[in-house]
C-alpha cells in the first residue's frame, strides 16, 4: 500500500531510501532543484519588474498557500478563514485546483458546490473540494487549474465578494489582496531544497511576499525553535518591506464520527482496540502522531499515496487486514473519508477524526488583518 512514484521521491530526498545508489540520485536531483529554483527566480522576477501583469479580479482575493510540497494543513485553514468570512458577513467562494480531479479539463472551472449544495462527487471533483464543500453549507466550491477563469465564474455566477484560493501562493496571474503562507512548525522548509531535490516549490526567501505566516502544528515544535522560525520571518520581512503578521496554531481533534450512520462520538472511544490508521495525506505521520497522542494503538499498513481515489478492492484488502489481526476497525480523516463507500469494508467500524485550528498566538492579529482586507474591501 502507498508504493508509489511519490512515496519512493520523498523517502530518496529526506535521506531513508535503503538503496546504494540513493547518495548519488539524491545529489543530481538537488542539481535540478537549484536549476529548477533559478527558473521560478527568474519568472517571478518577471512579475516583478512589470513585463507580466497579474489581472485584477472583480472580488477580493485571498490566498492560502505553502512553500513547500504537501502537509502544513491548507484545506484546515481554508475552512477556518472562511468561516471568519461568513461571520461577517461577506459571501465568500471557494477557489481550488482539484488535483487528480476525474475528468476535469483545464481550461474549463468545475463547481463541485454551490449555494443550494454539492454537485460533483469526490472523485468529480477531488477530496479536499469535496471536504470543504461538505463541512461549508451554502459556500460556492470551484476547481480549475486557471484560477483567473475560476474567480471571474464564482463573481458572476454566485455574487461572491471574496474568492479564497487554496493552493495559491505560487500562483501569480491575478491580484491577490491577502497573501496568507503556511509554514509546518517542525520541518518549515522540508529537508532543504528546492523540488525535486526537495520538498520546497520555490526557495525559502519567497517568505517576503506573505502578508502573514501560520505556523502549523506549532505544539509539536518547541518554543526555541519557534522563536528562532519567527526571528528568520522578521529578518526576510526587513528586506521586503511591509511587516509579515505571524501566528501560531495547532491541529485539535473535535470528535468522532461514525462513517456510515454520521454518529458522533467521544475521541475516548479510539482507546478501544487496535486501529487501522487510513490515510492519503503529504504527512501521514501527523494523522498518526494525532491518533497516538488521543490514546489508539494503531496498526501499520493503511497509508495510500497522497490524494488516491480508492476502489473497492482497496478496502477489501484493509476489511481483510482488520479481520487477520483482530482490530477494532478503521480511522480515517475527513479527507479521506469523502472518497470511501462504507459498504466497501463490509460492516467493519470505521472512524472519522473531525480536526479543527487552535491558536497558539496571534490570533487577533490575524483576523484583524483579514477583516481589513476582505471584509471591507
Amino acid at each position: 500500500m502507498g508504493a508509489d512514484l511519490e512515496t519512493g521521491w520523498r523517502e530518496l530526498v529526506y535521506g531513508r531510501h535503503p538503496a546504494p545508489w540513493a547518495p548519488a540520485a539524491r545529489a543530481g536531483l538537488r542539481v535540478l532543484g537549484a536549476l529548477y529554483g533559478a527558473g521560478m527566480r527568474s519568472y517571478r522576477l518577471q512579475y516583478d519588474l512589470g513585463l507580466r501583469k497579474a489581472e485584477q479580479m472583480p472580488c477580493a482575493i485571498c490566498s492560502v498557500g505553502n512553500l513547500t510540497v504537501g502537509g502544513t494543513g491548507k484545506t484546515t485553514t481554508v475552512r477556518w478563514v472562511a468561516r471568519r468570512l461568513l461571520e461577517w458577513r461577506t459571501r465568500p467562494a471557494i477557489l481550488s485546483y482539484g488535483y487528480r480531479a476525474g475528468g476535469r479539463g483545464a481550461r474549463i472551472p468545475g463547481i463541485v458546490a454551490g449555494p443550494e449544495g454539492v454537485r460533483l462527487s469526490a472523485q468529480e471533483g477531488g477530496d479536499e473540494p469535496q471536504l470543504l464543500a461538505r463541512s461549508l453549507p451554502g459556500v460556492p466550491v470551484l476547481i480549475g487549474r486557471k484560477r483567473v477563469l475560476s474567480a471571474r465564474l464564482a463573481h458572476a455566477e454566485f455574487g461572491a465578494t471574496v474568492c479564497v484560493m487554496d493552493d495559491g501562493f505560487q500562483y501569480w496571474k491575478m491580484r491577490k489582496d491577502l497573501e496568507l503562507l503556511l509554514l509546518d512548525a517542525q520541518l518549515p522548509f522540508g529537508p532543504g531544497g528546492v523540488f525535486p531535490g526537495g520538498t520546497l516549490r520555490e526557495p525559502a526567501d519567497a517568505v517576503r511576499r506573505a502578508d502573514a505566516v501560520l505556523i502549523t502544528h506549532a505544539s509539536w515544535a518547541d518554543r526555541r525553535s519557534r522563536e528562532k522560525l519567527m526571528a528568520w520571518i522578521a529578518h526576510r520581512a526587513a528586506h521586503g518591506g511591509a511587516p509579515i503578521r505571524v501566528a501560531e496554531a495547532r491541529h485539535v481533534p473535535i470528535c468522532l464520527r461514525d462513517l456510515d450512520g454520521g454518529e458522533r462520538l467521544p475521541l475516548e472511544a479510539l482507546r478501544d482496540g487496535r486501529w487501522l490508521a487510513l490515510s492519503s495525506l503529504g504527512q501521514p505521520e501527523a494523522f498518526e502522531r494525532t491518533l497516538s497522542e488521543l490514546g489508539a494503538r494503531t496498526a501499520p499498513g493503511g497509508r495510500f499515496p497522497d490524494h488516491h481515489p480508492y476502489t473497492a478492492d482497496d478496502l477489501c484488502r484493509v476489511r481483510a487486514q482488520v479481520d487477520r489481526e483482530g482490530l477494532a476497525g478503521v480511522v480515517t480523516t475527513e479527507k479521506d473519508a469523502v472518497k470511501l463507500d462504507p459498504t466497501w469494508l463490509a460492516g467493519a467500524r470505521c472512524r472519522v477524526l473531525e480536526i479543527d485550528l487552535e491558536f497558539l498566538s496571534g490570533q487577533l492579529e490575524l483576523e484583524t488583518l483579514l477583516r481589513e482586507r476582505l471584509a471591507q474591501s
